[in-house]
């Protein structure tokens, strides 16, 4: 282990680095506000070391990864890729069975996410409780009424007199 009292982090120039006295307590005293301002020295360096950290490793993740997949055989990666694959067509069959579930059951597609089961009959008998729970919604009658035959076509000239008001 490494002594506790030594550290990796390099101390900053207090005559390169401005002082942050703006935000420190005037109760401290001089001794007190020179120790809260190199703590908070301290403590911005060791964030910007911890931030380099996290980058260097992330980027040996990634040589990681990069040695483990050079590694691999071809027939390896055709299977990763197989399985990738049939794990999005489970989730699209999956996907287009709630859908078709909905529409028959004229379940609204806000809900259709809803719906679980792994047949369709789960899925309508877990659509008919929705709708229950919801509410079957009656899609709108958008009849007007009696509505009346157009008028006849009649030629320019009738059009004219009607306007003009002479017949």
């Amino acid at each position: 282990m490494a002594d506790e009292n030594t550290t990796d982090v390099t101390e900053p120039d207090p005559a390169t680095e401005p002082e942050h006295t703006d935000d420190v307590p005037t109760g401290l005293g001089e001794a007190g506000q020179k120790a809260l301002a190199a703590e908070r020295k301290r403590a911005a360096a060791a964030e910007k070391q911890a931030k380099a950290s996290q980058k260097q490793l992330d980027d040996m993740s990634k040589r990681l990864q990069e040695f483990e997949d050079r590694d691999k055989t071809e027939a390896q990666k055709l299977a990763e890729a197989k399985t990738a694959a049939e794990r999005e067509a489970a989730t699209a069959k999956q996907e287009l069975m709630r859908y078709r579930v909905a529409a028959r059951k004229k379940l609204p597609a806000e809900l259709a996410d809803r719906l679980h089961g792994a047949t369709e009959e789960e899925m309508a008998e877990d659509a008919d409780k929705l709708l229950e729970v919801f509410g079957q919604r009656s899609t709108p009658s958008y009849d007007g009424g009696v509505r009346t035959s157009a008028p006849a076509a009649t030629d320019m000239n009738t059009l004219i007199r009607q306007k003009a008001g002479l017949g």
